[in-house]
């Protein structure tokens, strides 16, 4: 039984590295940290139970072995155990504090959460999942944020933006998918403008999309967006996708954008109820001339996932950053992703729109 065990958790950790979308192995790319504790496990019962190695169990062993160091060497950036960016830029010393919340649509314990915010006093703050009686309770708690983005829908995929500051501009985009939103806002702040994007795209699941083609998709284009920028940019939200994944990994590539759990710890936000399956699903990436000062999880406030806080710093002097250098195959692979997105999405309405006759 061991044996088996040893090599269902070789193969399991590999399988996100074929060239298929379906949930069922999208799904490891999800449970890396618990696999690895798994791995340890197996290889430690390995050598209390078997007193004798024979050729099938070393190779397991060195096999089990070298497929958690791959796991451990793609875990380890976001751990305490790596360095973490040291900016040599000065910064301003008033900086932008923001909030991302995925509040569960079905949670009515809106208190709890008008109190996080309260407690945490952020300059703007972002829902998702958020339909109008969440952006009910939200706008009669707090009257001081005037300035609002509302995309508000009873689909699970909601999304509000309530801010202090004034939007130049505020724009709700559906990228990929008819009824999924994302909402991207110009603001100035410190003296410059910058760009605040929201995202939350649908995951890939047994009860949501049957493979990760949207998603990645949406994160693809919104890569695209950035890499036409010369501002400042955040990108933030539930983007339903590990930091880890060829996708998140790929989007950082062409972006060259920042992740602040590099160097911090992973943070995971989903689930709040089980701890021991917990996935970093909640992100902010942000543009080389920024820096994120604080990070934080916030308390619980009966959604599945946790709140995220971020200080967000803003360079004294305008920086311009060049984008990074992609390879023609990394730019081959983003245009058959942002295509492979699309197709399955209109496959998808097409289905949905047969379904109703």
């Amino acid at each position: 039984m061991l044996i088996g065990l040893i090599c269902l958790f070789i193969v399991a950790p590999l399988l996100p590295l074929l060239p298929i979308s379906h949930w069922t192995v999208r799904f490891f790319d999800f449970v890396r940290l618990q696999t690895a504790v798994i791995q340890v496990i197996l290889i430690t019962l390995a050598f209390i139970f078997w007193k004798q190695f024979n050729v099938v169990q070393i190779i397991a062993i060195t096999a089990i072995s070298a497929v958690l160091l791959y796991q451990t060497i793609l875990i380890r950036p976001y751990t305490p155990f790596y360095h973490r960016r040291k900016p040599k830029q000065q910064f301003h010393k008033e900086q932008l504090t923001l909030v991302t919340a995925n509040v569960l649509q079905t949670n009515t314990n809106y208190d709890a959460f008008i109190e996080l915010i309260i407690e945490s006093k952020p300059h703007i703050f972002i829902t998702m999942e958020s339909d109008q009686k969440w952006d009910d309770a939200i706008s009669a708690a707090f009257p001081e944020y005037e300035h609002t983005v509302k995309a508000t829908l009873d689909n699970f995929y909601g999304m509000h933006i309530y801010s202090k500051i004034p939007f130049k501009s505020a724009d709700i985009h559906y990228l990929v998918e008819k009824d999924i939103p994302s909402i991207h806002c110009e603001i100035n702040y410190a003296n410059q403008l910058f760009n605040l994007i929201a995202v939350h795209p649908a995951p890939p699941s047994p009860t949501e999309n049957e493979t990760s083609k949207e998603r990645d998709a949406e994160l693809m284009l919104v890569g695209k967006k950035c890499r036409e920028s010369q501002d400042a940019t955040v990108v933030c939200g539930d983007l339903n996708d590990v930091v880890w994944s060829k996708t998140s990994r790929l989007f950082s590539k062409m972006t060259g954008y920042l992740d602040p759990r590099v160097g911090r710890g992973l943070y995971p936000s989903f689930h709040a109820n089980y701890w021991l399956l917990r996935f970093p699903l909640d992100h902010l990436f942000y543009s080389k001339d920024l820096h994120v000062t604080q990070m934080k999880r916030l308390p619980r406030f009966g959604s599945d996932h946790f709140a995220m806080y971020y200080n967000i710093a803003f360079p004294l002097v305008d920086v311009d950053v060049p984008n990074p250098s992609m390879s023609k195959e990394e730019v081959q692979d983003i245009k058959e992703i942002i295509a492979d997105g699309k197709i399955s999405a209109r496959i998808a309405e097409q289905e949905e729109l047969e379904a109703t006759r």
